[in-house]
This record gives structure tokens, sequence and C-alpha cells, in this order.
């Protein structure tokens, strides 16, 4: 039976959605959330493709996506990564558009994005472009399954390119443990298969050429029937499904009848199996994979979602607090890993301490009693109604995200839910049958098990033959505990106390930019009353800034320990919040602490009150001390071991930013940090200290009021503080630094420093970017074949533009990768030179409407607000400033910039290289940072507080 509580929020709930979950759109039947704007129609042609149309009223950009019902999963045994090389060659010339770089050259140039994924069961295409530009788009990305040339030098260039992805993974650990998982699986389980594919795989052999082989794949596999199209964009819906038609009827309904063999995932009797896995980094995890009857028909049920949202709980009675309880965990998730239409996976991850790895066989069996106390006891209708309630929540206020994220899931989703359900499935939650329950409750049990242990130093005697990952299979010791040392300490959640009950929105007068409605001694309230977004949600966002973090290393490590501590000593409480739609942050800054709290506003006052609470009445034992000290320790020393490129860029921000502290620089310090100086910190952090608070939704200007009262009651601002770093000015000259790391791929960074901060330098930097981007690529990746990692892309820091040139490769060296940079740097000034008015207007009109795109939800809204308030400019006109600029900027003055920052040198160059110097660039360690010249920021005066007579206004 449901309490009283549950019929009034399911009341109060109804109301709210006038008694309607969802409106029919344009196609019959389809399932569409009544806040949503978007106009749909569903379609199919006569060769079988199957196709959803979206009108996005006023939308700045156009997307397409189109799944291929094929995937890894299907490549041909001996030619493991077959479809992944198939996808990269269909972006590499067509019929009507042969020129390997004409589809990403027109996409970049008319201000948008692109890119594709090979997963184990679907391959999908997408982009997003200027939204009076999706013709031309559409007419390029059509041919990739029509008439795609898979031109033969290309077929031997981008076979490198797959092979340098893979090279580039070879240190990752989510790669190395996701393949050598696959050791244990059946091998006629087509999943286990090897995906990426590399240089063996794909390679010419005496009685077949992989090209041959690539279009026979192509034509068995790529029919029209087995695809779903999603075209969206601000035009009629009848104009979208004339360019589907004529644009895509022409791709071939082939004769395609290959089935994915119906084999379970592991041997019949070879589970329960035992496996260690040896990562690179500080990885400490035990992980359960449970293999389970197929899911996709059951989505309506969400029965694997319901049962691990109940594993993976962290509130009181949870398997999680016991383990943090006893010092064994810092985290636990659960969820689907695979999903075909014969079988599934659910997957338990449990992150360990040291001591946890110590107590492998307690853990197990705490999870197995949890799962028993389930199959025992049921689950009650209260838990099965909240989490419909709550999805069915989410539904009636969905928000959009980046259109090519949508169209990307819709056309997933088309490939899985019936037609009518391709928006709502996702969200649709019908309380589960115990009947049903009990048949995925009988396959979490200890002989159904696969448990792994990931951690450094475990006992291996054979390795992964892809990624060298050593490993050890063997069958499972563990046996269950005759009598339970748990009983009381688990228990399954109560009702949520966090799930919302006012569900009106009233934002007070609508304003075009947040309002100062306070200014007094250091503390700042701003708030904006949000009318685009009709949604009973708010982002707060609230800056402590303290001004001994920016200059000492100590502090800063001490404000990282502080926020895990509290963050820690919260999580039971708020992990309900987080279920029902309510999530916060506090993270250390630069200068600070930074909280960050969203979602439905209701009892959004609550949570902030308890975070501030916690902050206040920190409470650390010695053995939380050192758990959190050693958890620091080790992330550092795993960012450490990132990707070369990642290193580069790390070790870049930290040379140029003053004062900053590397991972190096604070792994030391982190190791002499002691429990009293944290304690100390703790109850020093309000001495010193400036507040900004900034509260952005559907509530009134009294609650946003009633907000700001709770960060003054807790920590009052007293001081006024110019804490931001700065950005250090390097010499017109060209240096290098070298990275060391353990990986065998090489790396250049060169970033290339501008000399001023003005709106137009900015501009300038990111149009010239956003012209060089695409021939940087086609030239270096495509052309020289240098590697899987290559980019060449604005880098503006702290309002000084910059320019960013990548390149990681299995084999080729920093001398050369400079070398080809630079020939390809004085090539492409005759290209600049002769670009004709035509092409230069469209790489305008391009940045334009990235700069200018309207944000699709609250969130990113606010989150360009905080931007602008952040840095202090408080016209909060930052990217329109600049795209104004990109308007009225001349191919001349491109060119200019050009020759002075690239050919001329009058810009610093500063590379950050792995695996060799390069000539003629002198050591960066010659340079004395601290006789350095600094930027200096643009300043902008603060408006005028909105209600003079509600506070004091202490502008200078």
């Amino acid at each position: 039976m449901f309490s009283p509580r549950y019929w009034t929020f399911i009341l109060i709930v109804l109301a709210a959605f006038g008694y309607s979950m969802f409106r029919i759109s344009q196609s019959p039947d389809l399932i569409v959330s009544p806040a949503d704007a978007y106009s749909y129609r569903y379609m199919e042609l006569e060769n079988g493709l199957k196709v959803m149309l979206v009108r996005t009223p006023e939308a700045d950009k156009a997307s397409a996506a189109l799944s291929v019902n094929v995937g890894s999963m299907d490549d041909p045994k001996g030619r493991e990564g077959l479809a992944h090389f198939l996808e990269h060659m269909l972006f590499l010339g067509t019929e009507p558009f042969p020129e390997p770089d004409e589809y990403q050259q027109f996409i970049k140039q008319n201000g948008g994005s692109h890119n594709a994924f090979t997963s184990y069961a679907q391959t999908t295409y997408f982009f997003d472009v200027d939204n009076e530009k999706l013709s031309g788009a559409l007419e390029r990305f059509a041919p990739f399954f029509i008439s795609p040339t898979f031109d033969e030098a290309y077929v031997d260039r981008e076979k490198n390119a797959v092979h340098a992805e893979y090279s580039a993974n070879l240190k990752e650990d989510g790669r190395r443990i996701f393949s050598a998982q696959k050791m244990a699986m059946n091998p006629e389980f087509t999943f286990s298969s090897f995906s990426t594919g590399n240089l063996d795989t794909l390679s010419d052999r005496e009685d077949s050429k992989i090209r041959d082989e690539l279009i026979s794949f192509y034509q068995t596999h790529y029919s029209s029937d087995r695809m779903t199209l999603v075209i969206a964009g601000d035009y009629e819906l009848d104009q979208l499904g004339n360019k589907a038609r004529q644009l895509f009827s022409d791709i071939p309904e082939r004769d395609v009848h290959f089935e994915r063999p119906d084999v379970p995932v592991f041997v019949p009797e070879q589970l329960p199996l035992d496996m260690h896995i040896k990562p690179v980094k500080e990885i400490r995890e035990l992980r359960f994979t449970f293999p389970l009857p197929e899911i996709l028909s059951q989505y309506q049920y969400k029965p694997v979602q319901l049962l691990s949202n109940l594993i993976g709980h962290e509130g009181d009675g949870s398997i999680l607090a016991l383990l943090k309880k006893k010092g064994w965990a810092e985290s636990l998730s659960a969820g689907r890993s695979l999903s075909t239409h014969h079988a599934s996976t659910m997957v338990v991850g449990i992150g360990l301490t040291k001591s946890g790895l110590l107590h492998q066989e307690e853990i197990t069996s705490i999870l197995m009693e949890y799962i028993d106390l389930i199959r025992t006891n049921g689950i009650p209708d209260y838990i099965k109604e909240e989490q419909r309630m709550l999805n069915e929540m989410t539904f009636r206020f969905q928000e959009h995200g980046p259109i090519s994220n949508y169209t990307t899931r819709l056309s997933s989703n088309m490939l899985i839910f019936p037609v009518e359900d391709t928006i709502y499935g996702d969200y649709r939650s019908e309380p589960a049958p115990d009947e049903l329950l009990k048949k995925y409750l009988s396959g979490l049990n200890a002989d159904n098990m696969l448990r792994v242990l990931i951690a450094p130093g475990v006992d291996t005697d054979t390795t992964d033959p892809w990624y060298g990952t050593e490993i050890k299979i063997r069958p499972s010791d563990y046996q269950k505990p005759e009598t339970s040392e748990w009983t009381g300490a688990l228990h399954l959640p109560k009702a949520n106390p966090f799930v919302p009950e006012n569900l009106e929105t009233a934002p007070g007068e609508a304003s075009d930019t947040p309002e100062l409605v306070t200014s007094d001694n250091g503390y700042q309230l701003w708030y904006y009353p949000e009318h685009e977004f009709d949604a009973p949600r708010a982002q707060v966002l609230i800056d402590l800034k303290v001004p001994a973090i920016k200059d000492s290393a100590e502090q800063r490590v001490l404000a990282r320990l502080y926020a895990r501590t509290v963050t820690e000593a919260l999580n039971t409480y708020s992990y309900p919040a987080s279920l029902a739609g309510l999530n916060y942050r506090l993270s250390a800054t630069s200068d600070g602490l930074e909280i960050a709290v969203s979602g439905y506003f209701d009892k959004l006052p609550v949570l902030l009150d308890q975070i501030f609470t916690e902050m206040k009445n920190m409470d650390i034992s010695n053995e939380e001390f050192d758990r959190y000290q050693a958890s620091l320790v080790r992330a550092l020393e795993n960012n450490l071991k990132a990707r070369p490129y990642q290193r580069t860029l790390a070790d870049l921000k930290s040379w140029i930013i003053e004062p900053s502290f590397s991972d190096t620089d604070l792994l030391p310090v982190v190791t002499s940090a002691t429990e009293d100086a944290l304690e100390q910190f703790a109850a020093q952090l309000g001495n010193t200290i400036s507040v900004t608070t900034y509260v952005h939704g559907t509530l009134s200007a009294e609650t946003a009021n009633a907000i700001g009262a709770i960060t003054q009651k807790y920590y009052p601002a007293n001081t006024i503080t110019d804490t931001a770093s700065k950005l250090l000015k390097a010499p017109a000259e060209q240096f290098q630094q070298p990275v060391s790391q353990d990986h065998p791929d090489k790396v250049m960074t060169l970033y290339l420093q501008g000399t001023d901060t003005s709106d137009l330098s900015r501009a300038e930097a990111g149009l010239l970017a956003q012209m060089i981007s695409s021939p940087y690529y086609q030239y270096m990746r495509t052309e020289q074949q240098l590697g899987y990692i290559v980019f060449a892309t604005a880098y503006p820091q702290k309002s000084v533009p910059g320019l960013l040139f990548i390149v990681q490769s299995p084999t080729a060296t920093p001398e050369e990768m400079m070398n080809h940079s630079r020939i390809f740097f004085r090539d492409y000034e005759g290209k600049l030179e002769t670009m004709s008015d035509e092409e230069f207007a469209l790489f305008q009109e391009g940045l334009i409407t990235r700069l200018t795109e309207n944000p699709k939800n609250m969130g990113e809204k606010a989150a360009n607000f905080w931007a602008d308030l952040s840095t202090g400019r408080y016209t909060f006109d930052t990217r329109q400033a600049i795209a104004d600029q990109v308007g009225n900027i001349t191919k001349t003055q491109i060119l200019n910039l050009y020759r002075r920052a690239v050919l001329n040198n009058e810009w610093s160059w500063l590379l950050f290289e792995k695996g060799g110097e390069v000539n003629d660039m002198t050591p960066l360690n010659t340079l004395d940072r601290t006789s350095l010249e600094q930027f200096t920021v643009p300043e902008y005066p603060l408006p005028a507080v909105k209600n003079p007579a509600a506070a004091t206004d202490d502008r200078k």
C-alpha cells in the first residue's frame, strides 16, 4: 500500500501534467512529451528505409543521423575490425563528391561537426550544420550509403589510421579491460571478438585484398531496410520528407539475410569464473558480470534498470553505504552492459580501497545477500511506482541537448523500439510484474557469475593477444557463508523524501541577462528568471573565493581533500536527491570552492542547507583521512598516465598560467598533508572569503533571495578579493619542452599564443582556426598518415587568443610532425591567397552560427551566463561580441594574421613533445617564468543593483 504522502505526490504530478503525460505528433501514435516544441513525422521509403523527420523551430543548427543494423559482432572471422574500417572509409569520397575531404570541409566551413561510431550491433553516422546548409550537407551525406568510391589509395592509407587508433589505446585501461574480459566469454559469441582492427587483421593477403572484402562486406550488410534515418531542422516536415525521398531513395535494398547466432555469452557450465586483470593505472575494482535473458522485448518494464537501481543505490541500508562504513569501497555502479536480441548482461562494479582488496569474499557475500534480500522480500510497490513516476516526470519536462546527440539517439532507438515509442521508449516504465522480475533475479546468483579483480600486482598467467594485458582466468572459489554477518545492515530504500511536490513555475519579470540583486562587502547575489524553458528546475552556482588557495599548493591540496570529505559525508543523504532529479557538486577550484546544485527546485533549499551544514561541521576519522589522501595520490598518479596529448596539454596549461601547480608538483604536497591541517582548513574557511551566488530558474525573486540568504548564513562574505590567476606572455620565439611518459605513441602539441585580449583578436584567431582545421587534418592524418589523433583548433586562454595543433602518432617523431606541419603552413598561405570571397564568407557564417547558437536547455543557458560572470564580464555578451567582430573581418586581415602568427613567428610558439627533440627550437626551461609579463584581463563595471534599497553597493 502507498502512504498518504505518495497519493498526494501522484495527484500533484498528475495535476501538473494536466492528466496528459504525452501528446501525439503528426505521425499517428508517436508519443511526444508535452514540453517538446519539436514536431515529428515518421515515414518509410519504398526501399524500406525508416525515416523520422523532426522540425526544430527557430533552431540555428540542423542535423541528420543514420544508423545501420551492423556492427563489430558481424565482422568476418579473421577480419576483426572490418565493420569499423568500413565506417572510416565511407568518409573518404563518393561518386558525386570524390575528394576525400569534401564532406568534412563543407560541414566545418558551415559551423558544424560530424562523427561516427561502430558498436557491437550498430554503426551510426551523424552531423550537425548551420540550419540553412542542411541540403548541402545531406547531398554529401547520402552518397555514403549509395556510391562510396573505396579509392584504393585511401584504403591503404586509412588502414594506418585505424592502426593508429588501435595503437593510441594500447595503454588505455578502459579498452584493455574491455578486451581482456572478452577472453572469458564464449568464443562463438561474436561480441567477444576484437573490434577495432589493426594492420594485422586488415592487411592484404595472398588470396584476398582487403579492398575487395571491404566492398563485399558493404554490399552484403549495408541495405536500406536495415537502416534508420533521422533528419532534423527548422523546416516544414513536408520539406524534410521531400529531401529524404529525393536523396535517400536510391540507397539499395539488397538481399541481405545474415543472422546473428543465438549462442550464450559464456560457454554452458563454464560459470562461475574468477578473473584477474592487471591495469596500467592504479585501479582497484571488483567487477561482477551476470549473463541474463534478453531485455529488448521488455523495455516497457525495464526490469534490469529497476534491479540495477536497487543494487546501485547509495543511501541508507545500501551495499555501498555498508562497504564505505567498513572502509572497503569508494564507489559502486550497476547496470546493463550489453544487450542483443538474444542475451544481455548486468555488471556490478565496486571501486575498492586498499583494505577492500583483503576482503573480496566478504564484499561478494554482501552483494549476494542484498540480492537474496530482494529475491526473498520482493520489490515493494512504492519503489516500482516511484521509478515510474520519476521517469514520467523526466519525460514530461524533457529537455533537449545538442541536436546531433538527439538525432543519434532517435536513429538508434528506431532500431530497437516500435515506432510509437521512438521518443518515449527510454522513459516508458510500467511496473514490472513479479514473475518477470523473478526471471531476471534468478540469473543474479553466485553460480552464474564472472568475478573480475582489477588491481596492480594481481596474479596472472597469460595475456590478451590484442592489448598485451596480463590476466588470469580460473574457476571461482567463492563459497557462500553458512551464516550471515550483515543481517540488519542491509535493507531496501525507503520512500524518497526528495521527490518534488511543488511543480509550479513562478519566475520573476523576464530579463535578457542576469540581474545583480545584492552587492555588499564581497558578496554578490545574481538572479536570472527563466522564461524560455518552462520546467520546475533551477541552477544554483556558488563561488567561494579564498585568497590563500590561489598561491599555495598546500591549500589547494587541502581544498580538494576537504571537498572529498564533505562529499563522502553527504553521500548517503544526497543520493536519494540525485534519483529525484536534484544533483549537487562541491569542487575545489584554483582560487576557492564551487558549489553547484541543479534540478527540480522544490527541495533544492533543503539540500543546499544540508551541504552547508556538513561543510561547517566537517568531521573525519583517521582512517577516512588516510583513505582520501591515498585516493588523491592515486588520482594524480593516474593523471600522469593519461594519453600523451592530454599530458602535453596539462603541462602546457601549467606552464602558461600563474600561479599553477602541476600534478607532479602536487604529489609530494598530498603525501605530506595531515589530518590536523585539514581540520584547520575547514575551521578557517570563512575567515577571509568573498562569495558570488547565481540563481537561475523558473523560481521567484523571493526564492532566489532565500537561497542567497542560506549562503550568507553559513559563509558570510567579508572581503573583496581579486584571486584570478594570470596568463604569462611568452616571448615571440619558438620554444620546446619534453614530456616523459610510458606510452608507445609520440606526440607534438604546438601552441601559438596571441598578443592581446581584444574581442577582435579572439575573433580573428577563431576564424583562422575554423578555416585551417579541416585542411590540417586532411594533410596530416589522411594524406601523411601521421596518426589517429590530429586536430587544429582555436585555444583561447583567459581572454588571450591562441591556436593549437596536436598530432599523436605510433610511428612519426615530433621532428617529423613539425616538419610536415611547416610544409603545410607554407602551402596553406597560397590557399588563403586564392580563396574566393564566397568561400571566405561561408567560414564567417559558420563561425557566427557556432558562437550565437541558442542554448538548448536551461543548464546550457545558465552555464553560458556563469562563464561570463566567472570572468567578470558583466555585459554577458562574450560570444555575441566576438561574433559581431567575425562578421566584419576581411580576408586580408586573416591573411595578415596568418603571416604574423604562423609564417613570420610574431606570436610565441610553445611546443610540448614526447618522443624526441625538434631541431632549431629553444628549450623552454631557459626562460625565467618569474620575469615574464602577464596579460591584463579586461575589466567591466558592475551593473546597478536591481533593488538598491535591499543592499549596499560596493562598486569601486
